[in-house]
C-alpha cells in the first residue's frame, strides 16, 4: 500500500510517495532487463535557438546527445492542422500531449487552465506503465506545478500513487517568476541525489527557465528568438544540468550492465514574448533519442508529432503500446 506525505517549506511544495518494499537494484536487476529511460523536458525552447546553441558548442550536453543518437529539428506540437486534433501551442495542452502520447481531442486540455480535461481517460505515460509493471519505479521531477497538480494528478487512481517519487519546486510569489534558474538547479541536485540512491526505471526532469526567460519572466530582456542574448544564455545554463544529469546517469556503479534510453523534448516555441497560436515559430518543436536501439548519428527530416515521445518510452521497455497511440513510434529499432 502506498502512503502520500505532503510537506509545504516555503515556496517548495514537495509530495513523495513511498512504495511498499525496495526499489530495484542496479545494472539488470529490474524489471526491464536493464533498460532505463530518463525523459528531459525544456519548456519553451525554440528548435533554432538551441540548434544555434549546439553548433556554436554551447550546448555540448545536448548536442553530444543529439550527435550520438538521433534528432529531429522538424517535429511540432499544436495537433494536425484542420483537424479535431488542433490545440493550442502552450504548456497545459503540449506537456498534456507529451505525457500522455494522445492529442487535445482526446485528453480534452485546451489550456493551461486544465477546466476540461479527460486524462483519466488517456493517462500519464507512467500510469500506463505502472499499470502494466507495478514493481516499476518512477520519478518526476518539475518546477511548473500544474504538471503534477494536473496531469500526474488527474491520472492517478482513487488513493493510489502511480509515481514513486515526486518533487515540485514552486515559484516564490515575492520573485515574480525570477527564481527559475534556481529551482531548475535545485531539481537537478535533487534529481541526482536520486541516481545514486535509488534505481529508477523511468525519470521524467522538467526545466522551465528557458520559458520564463522568453516570456521575460525570469529576464527582464528575454525573448522567445534565436537573436536574443538572455534567451540563448539559458540554454546554455539547462544544458550544464542536463550534463550532470547525465553524468549522474553514467556513474552508476553498474551502468556498464544498463540500458538507458535519453529522450529530449520541448513542448513549443515561441514569437517575441508569448506563444499559443499557430504560427511556425510556435508550432516547431525539437525531439532527440539517445541510447537502446537508436540509431547514432541520425537526423530525421520527416515531421515528428510530440505525441511520438510516450511510445518511444514504451517501445524502449519492451511494452506493447496501447492502440490508441496508433503508429506514432518514433525512432524505433529502424528508425522509422
Amino acid at each position: 500500500m502506498n502512503e502520500r506525505m505532503m510537506f509545504c517549506v516555503g515556496f517548495f511544495f514537495l509530495v513523495v510517495g513511498l512504495a511498499s518494499g525496495l526499489a530495484h537494484g542496479p545494472g539488470k536487476e529490474n524489471d526491464f532487463a536493464g533498460r532505463r529511460v530518463l525523459l528531459i523536458g525544456i519548456d519553451g525552447c525554440r528548435p533554432d535557438a538551441l540548434r544555434k546553441m549546439v553548433e556554436a558548442g554551447r550546448a555540448p550536453n545536448l548536442g553530444g546527445l543529439m550527435a550520438t543518437g538521433t534528432v529531429s529539428w522538424n517535429a511540432y506540437t499544436g495537433g494536425e492542422l484542420n483537424s479535431e486534433t488542433l490545440q493550442e501551442t502552450s504548456s497545459g495542452p503540449g506537456w498534456t500531449t507529451i505525457l500522455t502520447g494522445v492529442w487535445r481531442d482526446r485528453h480534452g486540455v485546451m489550456d493551461n487552465r486544465f477546466r476540461v480535461q479527460r486524462i483519466a481517460e488517456h493517462p500519464h505515460v507512467f500510469r500506463r506503465l505502472k499499470d502494466a509493471v507495478p514493481s516499476a519505479w518512477v520519478a518526476s521531477f518539475c518546477d511548473w506545478p500544474e504538471i503534477h497538480r494536473n496531469i500526474v494528478g488527474a491520472s492517478e487512481k482513487p488513493g493510489v500513487s502511480f509515481v514513486d517519487f515526486c518533487y515540485t519546486l514552486v515559484s516564490a510569489p515575492a520573485r515574480k517568476g525570477t527564481d527559475y534558474e534556481e529551482n531548475d538547479a535545485k531539481l537537478t541536485e535533487i534529481a541526482v541525489g536520486k541516481n545514486r540512491t535509488e534505481n529508477p526505471d523511468a525519470l521524467f526532469m522538467y526545466f522551465g527557465n528557458v520559458d520564463e526567460t522568453g516570456h521575460g519572466v525570469a529576464h527582464q530582456n528575454g525573448r522567445f528568438s534565436p537573436e536574443n542574448a538572455e534567451y540563448l544564455a539559458s540554454i546554455a545554463v539547462v544544458d550544464g544540468h542536463v550534463g550532470r544529469l547525465v553524468a549522474a546517469i553514467r556513474g552508476r556503479p553498474r551502468y556498464a550492465e544498463e540500458n538507458w534510453l535519453i529522450l529530449g523534448v520541448t513542448d513549443h516555441g515561441g514569437v517575441e514574448k508569448t506563444h499559443g497560436k499557430q504560427s511556425a515559430e510556435e508550432r516547431s518543436i525539437w525531439m532527440f533519442a539517445n541510447g537502446g536501439l537508436i540509431p547514432r548519428g541520425k537526423v530525421i527530416e520527416a515531421a515528428i508529432p510530440q505525441t511520438a515521445i510516450a511510445p518511444t518510452i514504451f517501445r524502449h521497455l519492451g511494452l506493447p503500446a496501447p492502440a490508441e497511440w496508433g503508429k506514432a513510434l518514433w525512432l524505433g529499432e529502424r528508425g522509422d
